[in-house]
């Protein structure tokens, strides 16, 4: 049936469905007079029980015509009114019989819920409301029920049911397990209907990500070229998450693709959340992982005021204060990014970036490392080097660290008369022998951090959410994006003592001299 909510006369369009089942029982109709019927009826728009009109995601969503479909991921992307559009759609038609689950009764009856929503959508139509049942019902004998699954048990009060559609709101918060306990799968069991009843059989959801079920959703809905390109920011409008058959599709959406909320006073309230939680809603990132290798709770953050950091303990609380001019600032580079980069991502190997990154560290105040600034592009090579040198005259950077990796020597040829360069061994800081991976260089980060003495900027910046989605999805896979993390790992192991960084005693007399 048609996807559009525009209005129609009822009365006209329900004595043609009518007429049409009862032929279709009588068996007075040829197959082709029933097809022709049928796709005169499709041609015409359901009655308008929806008073909003579907946004560009939301349309999608409403659109697939695959069995099993997943919309959702950041904050704010109507995911809500995507899944109640989605079960109004085929309620001109008798027969249809639709069920929308939350994890329990609670959920499901708070102000602004679905089922709350349905009621403000639905109070002044011609459809009839059964408190009892939590049902609605159309003039054409079809309804819209609401329920709820929160035991095992739960699952068995649909158990004789029939559904043409079932829609679950926050599937993450369901108990969903590799077993037959898992609600999701044995309510496929009710997904069901009439040989000649004229709907699609739909199991439609939405979510964000997080909540118990978190990795059971990944991955039967999250593919790796979406995670992939959600760090990118190039996600496409639908994936597959079985690619042979397409019946099983994710939609993501995330607070920007909502046009009707306000999206910079919501952003302003969702800083104040955990930061995995905050990546997760504002960026709809599956992969943000709690077991990663860098935990969100080491993460410390600093304001600014009258021109003085102001490091803040976790409950933000002021830890110290100190000036910028009495701070060691430098920056650290990977080269990274290049076309030859790009090349072997072609070949199925993770994209790389180039990675700029300024420090400001304050031995006097519990060796604090401040992050000030952070670039991240792929440019091409002499792009680069203007970009390096106009980011180290911009936050009057003293001396540059540089990888002496990938073109790096090429690059400190090209800047040295602009900016001061030290090359950097891709093993500093690692045992003799050691092995210079990103795992092992990011030891002294680790350690570092889970200290309390790495701060990120509170607010006012661009680029802050990105660099904190990099660092909590990385478990020090090789094929993941790790390249802020590469440089980040750099610049704790230069704040480290002589003992543990192999760096010159005279920039040791520099660091800890200050500027």
């Amino acid at each position: 049936m048609s996807t559009q909510f525009s209005h129609l006369n009822n009365e006209q369009l329900l004595l043609r469905l009518n007429l049409l089942q009862k032929l279709k029982r009588a068996g007075c109709l040829s197959t082709q007079s029933l097809a022709m019927m049928e796709q005169e009826l499709e041609s015409q728009p359901p009655p308008s029980y929806c008073p909003n009109t579907p946004f560009a995601k939301q349309q999608t969503f409403i659109d697939l015509t695959c069995t099993e479909a997943f919309y959702g991921g950041g904050a704010g992307p109507g995911k809500t009114e995507a899944l109640l559009m989605a079960a109004l759609q085929h309620v001109n038609v008798p027969g249809y019989s639709a069920l929308i689950l939350r994890k329990d009764f609670a959920r499901l009856s708070l102000p602004g819920s679905i089922m709350d929503r349905a009621r403000q959508w639905l109070y002044e139509s011609d459809a009839r409301w059964n408190e009892q049942r939590k049902l609605w019902t159309f003039p054409s004998s079809a309804t819209l029920q609401f329920g709820y699954i929160d035991s095992p048990d739960d699952r068995y009060r649909y158990a004789s049911a029939e559904f043409q559609f079932i829609g679950w709101d926050e599937l993450t918060e369901f108990r969903l397990n590799d077993d037959e306990s898992n609600p999701y799968l044995f309510m496929f069991s009710r997904l069901r209907k009439r040989n000649q009843l004229p709907v699609p059989i739909r199991m439609r959801s939405a979510s964000n990500p997080g909540g118990r079920s978190h990795e059971w959703v990944k991955n039967r809905f999250i593919t790796p070229q979406a995670i992939k390109a959600a760090q990118h920011g190039n996600m496409k409008d639908v994936y597959y998450a079985d690619r042979t058959r397409k019946d099983r599709a994710f939609v993501p959406a995330r607070l920007h693709d909502n046009p009707a909320i306000d999206a910079e006073s919501y952003l302003q309230r969702l800083a104040h959340l955990p930061t995995v939680t905050r990546q997760r809603l504002i960026n709809g990132d599956w992969s943000v992982r709690q077991d990663a290798i860098l935990r969100s709770d080491w993460f410390r953050y600093y304001t600014l005021k009258n021109q003085l950091l102001l490091a803040l303990r976790p409950d933000g609380t002021v830890l110290g204060t100190i000036h910028p001019g009495h701070c060691y600032r430098f920056a650290v580079l990977d080269t990274a990014g290049s076309s030859r980069d790009r090349s072997q991502e072609k070949k199925g190997k993770p994209g790389s970036f180039s990675a700029l990154g300024v420090w400001d560290y304050a031995e006097s105040l519990g060796k604090a490392l401040f992050l000030r600034h952070i670039w991240r592009d792929r440019v091409e090579f002499v792009a680069l080097c203007n970009k390096v040198v106009q980011v180290c005259h911009e936050w009057n950077v003293p001396i540059l660290h540089l990888e002496n990796a990938h073109h790096g020597q090429a690059v400190e040829n090209i800047i040295r008369d602009q900016v001061n360069v030290q090359m950097v061994s891709p093993s500093l800081g690692l045992s003799r022998g050691g092995v210079p991976g990103k795992v092992e260089r990011s030891y002294a980060l680790q350690n570092k951090l889970s200290r309390g003495e790495v701060f990120f900027p509170k607010l006012n910046n661009t680029w802050l959410l990105d660099y904190e989605q990099e660092l909590l999805a990385w478990t020090g896979h090789e094929d993941e994006v790790a390249d802020q993390i590469d440089i980040s790992s750099y610049a704790a192991m230069l704040c480290e003592d002589a003992n543990t960084a192999e760096i010159s005693s005279e920039y040791l007399s520099n660091l800890y001299g200050g500027v």
